[in-house]
């Protein structure tokens, strides 16, 4: 039996782990209000229900099922998805966008199996194949983040126009309320003061970034210095859980040993994009909001077929530049952060949403209406994104790589020059991968390919790591000159002949950096310098 039997009941229907997504930015609206109480559940017609459970889990949340909410009266539903017997609720009903508006075509079937003929698509959620049953409009409130989308509705099926409200995007919204967080937000992904975040994002399909690219990934870790820069990946949901979780990761196994930041698939991405200090995307959701953001974007893939024309991606596509997949992919990234000027999509932000930072009032405001109760008389809230659920998936600490191709020298002041590239995906095509003179490996002493242990001149551990003592993992790894224990304070060499160098540095840095800089010293002196991308580190070398 329920303890509160006076509340008004609000149904969040959640087709999709993305459309988990979108609806959460809403949840805040009720915040506090003991008058209402949420309710959550997942339709069978979902075309990619998988996640949702693990989703809400995480949560908290106990749904019900889709019979259950078929079979209830609640006082409201509110979706992000056009999908399924919505019109079968006993509930007002409303609809939010999807994702950045309506800006997708999507091929659709007619009753009798046959592709529709309206240039072979529709614009999803926002035609007459989406919007009316029977010449009934489905929503109870249709709910338009930009004129555009309503001008388009008033010449489409203007039967739904009494239905529309506009009411801003909380999404857009909500990441530039975190924008006081972004240093918060590096800091978690390992991202250090003089590293450039690379973020690449793929939506879902044949035609996105991961769907006719996916050796992007790779391509970009294998080019770009492992200490200038840290790459993370924002894929959607569908891709997540279209395949598996266990299958992305399988397939990016490389990737996420070379450092790879794989971002979660809900809430985390939004943080990651604030971070960012250049996005590589496509025609999804969250390339476009990262111009909506002010950061310099490279589009890796754009089908202009899958776009409603008019639209802020369609706007997207005409302003960002396209990556060149014949040349060096490190020039075009550099020319794009150097060359980008604040403010120059501006016309893209524009058509996201014109209401900014009043979506979640006037969310609240119409949902309240809906429900035929007085507003909370206080302000609504706009949480930013919280750090805490910033856990990306990796190989040991954020940003870090399990092998490492180390080239560098010591100049004439005795100062030691280093660059690093990773070792797993240096594989990659010819054309990615720079070529590297004078190189030394260094290699994790657990890496699963045994070939390049073999091959490292550096095998390196954290103490936990150690097991039975330093003896058993040199012997392990016959060809190796040392084997570098990576502690709190910096590196503790374990040499060959049985001594040990403890190496302190006098500022934060990768404590890998000083296992190689002592490799490329005949001798050790007591205090050496070490300068790796913007980093110049002195070192003192003590008796292990």
């Amino acid at each position: 039996m329920s303890t509160r039997q006076d509340t008004r009941r609000v149904l969040f229907v959640v087709h999709t782990v993305a459309s988990a997504n979108r609806l959460l930015d809403l949840v805040p609206i009720f915040d506090s209000d003991l008058r209402v109480e949420l309710l959550f559940t997942c339709p069978d017609a979902s075309a990619i229900p998988t996640g949702v459970d693990h989703c809400f889990a995480q949560l908290g949340i106990l749904p019900i099922s889709w019979t259950q909410a078929l079979d209830s009266k609640f006082d409201l539903a509110i979706t992000a998805n056009h999908r399924g017997d919505l019109r079968k609720l006993s509930a007002p009903l409303m609809i939010v966008s999807h994702g950045v508006g309506y800006t997708k075509n999507s091929a659709r079937k007619t009753e009798n199996g046959k592709r529709k003929t309206e240039n072979g698509n529709t614009v999803y959620g926002l035609t007459r194949d989406w919007l009316l049953h029977d010449g009934e409009v489905i929503p109870d409130a249709l709910v338009l983040s930009h004129r555009e989308q309503w001008h388009r509705l008033a010449r489409d099926v203007p039967e739904a126009l009494g239905t529309a409200v506009l009411a801003g995007d909380p999404c857009l919204d909500r990441l530039r309320a975190s924008a006081f967080l972004r240093e918060r937000y590096r800091e978690r992904l390992g991202v250090r003061p003089h590293q450039q975040l690379v973020v690449i994002s793929s939506t879902w399909f044949s035609r996105s970034v991961f769907g006719s690219w996916p050796d992007l990934f790779r391509q970009l870790i294998a080019e770009l210095p492992a200490d200038e820069y840290r790459v993370a990946a924002i894929l959607h949901p569908h891709v997540w859980f279209g395949h598996s979780p266990h299958q992305l990761r399988l397939w990016l196994a490389d990737c996420l040993r070379a450092g790879l930041l794989l971002v979660p698939p809900v809430e985390g991405w939004g943080a990651t994009l604030v971070a960012a200090d250049v996005v590589v995307g496509d025609h999804g959701a969250v390339t476009t909001y990262a111009a909506a953001l002010d950061h310099p974007v490279l589009l890796a893939a754009f089908p202009e077929t899958d776009v409603a024309p008019g639209t802020c991606v369609h706007e997207l596509g005409r302003r960002a530049p396209l990556l060149d997949r014949d040349r060096p992919l490190r020039p075009q990234l550099d020319q794009v952060i150097a060359g980008f000027r604040p403010g120059q999509h501006r016309a893209v932000a524009d058509l996201v949403t014109d209401l900014p930072g009043e979506a979640a009032a006037r969310h609240r405001a119409l949902a309240y209406e809906l429900l035929g109760l007085a507003e909370p008389a206080e302000p609504v809230l706009t949480p930013p994104l919280d750090p805490d659920r910033l856990v990306p998936d990796t190989h040991g600490k954020p940003g870090s790589a399990l092998a490492f191709r180390v080239t560098g020298g010591r100049r004439a002041d005795g100062v030691v020059t280093l660059r690093r590239h990773p070792a797993d995906v240096f594989r990659a095509r010819p054309l990615a991968a720079p070529r590297l003179t004078d190189q030394h490996l260094v290699v994790h002493t657990e890496h699963p390919d045994p070939a390049l242990r073999q091959a490292a001149e550096i095998v390196f551990c954290h103490p936990a790591e150690l097991g039975g003592g330093p003896e058993i993992l040199l012997a392990a790894n016959p060809f190796c000159t040392m084997l570098a224990e990576l502690t709190a304070e910096g590196c503790l060499l374990h040499h060959r002949d049985g001594t040990r160098s403890r190496l302190t540095p006098e500022a934060a840095v990768d404590p890998l950096v000083l296992a190689s800089a002592a490799f490329l010293h005949e001798q050790l002196p007591a205090r050496f310098v070490v300068q790796v991308a913007a980093q110049r580190v002195v070192v003192r070398v003590t008796p292990g």
